[in-house]
Order: structure tokens, then C-alpha cells, then sequence
């Protein structure tokens, strides 16, 4: 029996881990606990084979990460967030433009109506920090032009300029990726594969399938209903762990952090130094 037990929300993770600990009890069945970002990283796995090592972009709600996925519990990030996760800039977005929660999937449709060069948003750390990510100023500049506008057409557009800039921060950071990936592995194969909520976007997906044709590497997404959070991917690192005999106590507590890389810095807060 496989549950997941972080990271997020203690009091929603209690109650699933403890239901998925009794129910493994009540079956006599050995118990999994499962980090719910493994469960993203290796969700691919559901409808196709998968060889280690590849590279890993995942972006969700509550996080955005590039990560060298070495093999079942063994991860190294190259590159987080230093504040904001993508999925969590998106919702945010919408949520000033008058959408109501979850705002991704909105946000795509309402740019297809909008002018992507409307305006000229920031871009922070473009230019350093490696492939550490940061999306506050972005979603701060977005804050600013809602202020002033008073047009659904201004709103189309500022969604458009949003998703425009969201990809040009994807693909030049993915290109430092590629290139960190790529210094620290001495093999041929080229795999990138990107995870998580914000994968089903179609204009990102497009985009770094585009980018992978340049640089060489073979894209792999998760099939769109797979990419939100969902019981499958659970189950699927569930299935991973039992085949290795990789069982947990009853005792496993709840992480609300529970990174995949348990030997990278924190990076985020005030006061972070790239």
C-alpha cells in the first residue's frame, strides 16, 4: 500500500498517510511511503519506458526545479526556485486578472486572444545564478500594470506578455541545465523530461520540445491528465519501491518538507546568494 507522505500540507498529509497506514494494516499488506515529488518525477513511467539518468524539469504549484534523476531516491538539483514556483506565479496571475483558482489553464487560453508584446516584463536572474529560477518580480510587475487596466483587450495581452515571458525565462534557463546536466554526467544519452502541473501547458511544452530538437536531447512529458497531482503517479513509485522490497515502518511520519535532493542548500527567503 502506497501513500503519500510529503511534501505539503501537514493536516492534509496526516490524513491521507494515516488512512493509507491502516489500510495496509487491515490487508496485511507491507506500507510505502512516497514523496510526492519522486511520484512526479517518475509519473513518465506510467505509459512508457524510462532509463535513468535524465534530466528533470519539474514544475508544479509548489515547486520548480531542474534535477539530475539518477535513479529511484537518487536525485542532485542543479537549479530551484528562489521564491515563487511557476504554477504558484500562474495562479497568481490569473487570480489579478479576475480568474478563480486554479488560474493556469486560464491563463493559456486568455494569451491566445492577447498581443504577447503588449508589455515588457521582468526576467529576474536571467542572466546569473545558473538555472535557479525566480518568478516574485514577475508576478510583483503583473501586480502593477492590473492596477491600470481597464479593457478585457488589456487583459488578453497581459496574459499573452505573461506566457511569453514565462517561456523565454524556460528556455534560457533549460539551456543552463543542459549544459550543468551534461558537465556532470559523462554518458551519450540526452534525456529531458518535464513534470508537474504546469507541464500540461501547451505553449511550454511546445516550446522545449522545440528547444530539445536543438540541443539533441529526447523530450518526454507525462500525458496531460497525469501531470496534475493524481493517485497513478503514487502508485507508480509505489510499484518502483515494492519490485526493491523498499518498505516503510507504520511509525513513517508526515514531511512537510521533504526535498528529493536531501543535500542541496535552501534557496529561498531573503538574503539568498547566487
Amino acid at each position: 500500500m502506497a501513500s503519500t507522505a510529503g511534501p505539503g500540507l501537514i493536516v492534509c498529509l496526516s490524513v491521507g498517510l494515516s488512512f493509507g497506514k491502516a489500510f495496509a494494516y487491515a490487508l496485511n499488506k507491507p506500507f510505502i511511503a512516497v514523496n510526492h515529488l519522486e511520484a512526479h518525477a517518475l509519473s513518465p513511467k506510467i505509459n512508457l519506458e524510462l532509463n535513468y539518468p535524465y534530466l528533470l524539469l519539474l514544475i508544479s504549484g509548489g515547486h520548480s526545479q531542474f534535477l539530475c534523476v539518477e535513479g529511484l531516491g537518487k536525485y542532485k538539483r542543479l537549479g530551484t526556485t528562489i521564491d515563487d514556483a511557476l504554477g504558484e506565479a500562474f495562479d497568481k496571475t490569473a487570480k489579478l486578472l479576475g480568474v478563480e483558482f486554479p488560474g493556469g489553464p486560464q491563463i493559456e487560453i486568455l494569451a491566445k486572444k492577447g498581443n504577447p508584446d503588449r508589455y515588457n516584463l521582468p526576467k529576474p536572474i536571467i542572466d546569473k545564478g545558473g538555472c535557479n529560477l525566480s518568478f516574485a518580480g514577475l508576478k510583483t510587475a503583473v501586480l502593477k500594470i492590473t492596477k491600470n487596466i481597464t479593457t478585457e483587450q488589456e487583459k488578453y495581452d497581459l496574459a499573452a506578455s505573461f506566457q511569453k515571458t514565462v517561456e523565454e525565462i524556460l528556455y534560457k534557463k533549460t539551456k543552463v541545465a543542459f549544459l550543468e546536466f551534461e558537465k556532470n554526467n559523462n554518458f551519450n544519452q540526452k534525456i529531458f523530461v518535464v513534470a508537474g502541473g504546469v507541464a500540461a501547458n501547451k505553449k511550454i511544452r511546445s516550446m522545449l520540445i522545440s528547444l530539445c530538437v536543438e540541443k539533441k536531447y529526447q523530450s518526454i512529458f507525462p500525458p496531460i491528465e497525469y501531470c496534475g497531482d493524481n493517485a497513478a503517479m503514487v502508485a507508480m513509485v509505489g510499484l518502483e519501491k515494492y519490485k526493491l522490497k523498499r518498505f516503510d515502518n507504520s511509525d513513517h511520519p508526515a514531511k512537510p518538507r521533504w526535498p528529493l535532493d536531501e543535500n542541496a542548500k535552501f534557496l529561498k527567503g531573503a538574503g539568498v546568494k547566487l
